[in-house]
């Protein structure tokens, strides 16, 4: 009588036991490779995830020359609040890294024209105040404070461009943080109309300066020699106001 012998279900044969380890061995190298990729350069998934959640950011010593220059190039790509933020934050991209590397910067084109062309805050002004506010946390509110107070007070533009893209003759002191204001003071005085070459370079030579303005005051902040020299306006006023309210309801 020939005897025949059923396998248990469970059963598996050595070939296939040898197939199923070289399964698990191929799908542990797989994630042994993601984890070193996750980790290339020293900065771990983890790390980043812990730096964006530090606020404020980390700060080293800004090239003032290089925030100008930056912010008078990009004005010319995506106008005055992009210009002076990238002109303070891209040299903390490239000194810090992470995380101002990951910082879309395209994302504050909205502030150009006083916010989208309403003319309100000067696009130059909030792009540093936004810059002061990742850098200096709580501490950028008094750096913008003065950065503003210097811009309604200072004939301007200051900064000169190694190849300038047109040329004009005159600077102004706006008496005002108004895009709207400051705009048609300068172009009343150099006679010329919005949609100029003139008028487009003065506003992207304005940029380099509030730029460079507010990477000195940051690195005077970080040095611990800042001194805030403005008061609040709205207790000078009783309400939030600029300083010069007769140009417009006088």
């Amino acid at each position: 009588m020939i005897r025949m012998t059923r396998r248990c279900h469970n059963e598996q044969s050595p070939e296939k036991i040898e197939l199923t380890r070289r399964k698990l061995l191929a799908g542990a190298g797989k994630l042994a490779a993601g984890a070193a990729l996750a980790t290339a350069g020293g900065f771990s998934l983890a790390s980043m995830a812990s730096a964006k959640s530090t606020y404020p950011w980390p700060h080293k010593k800004i090239d003032v020359q290089e925030a100008g220059n930056i912010a008078y190039e990009n004005w010319y790509k995506d106008y005055c609040c992009y210009a002076t933020v990238s002109g303070v934050l891209i040299p903390l991209q490239k000194s810090v890294g992470e995380p101002y590397a990951s910082l879309p910067l395209e994302a504050f084109r909205f502030g150009h024209g006083g916010t989208v062309g309403w003319g309100t805050l000067c696009g130059t002004l909030l792009g540093g105040a936004i810059a002061a506010s990742f850098v200096a946390g709580k501490e950028g509110e008094k750096i913008s404070n003065d950065v503003i107070a210097w811009y309604s007070a200072t004939e301007l533009p200051i900064y000169k461009p190694a190849n300038p893209k047109a040329t004009f003759k005159h600077v102004n002191k706006s008496d005002s943080p108004l895009c709207h204001v400051s705009v048609s003071k300068w172009m009343e005085k150099e006679g010329v109309e919005f949609f100029t070459p003139q008028r487009k370079d003065r506003c992207a030579r304005l940029s380099a300066d509030v730029a460079m303005k507010t990477a000195t005051l940051l690195n005077a902040w970080a040095a611990g020699t800042y001194k805030p020299v403005h008061g609040s306006q709205a207790k000078t006023h009783n309400r939030p106001s600029q300083n010069n309210c007769d140009g417009c309801h006088g």
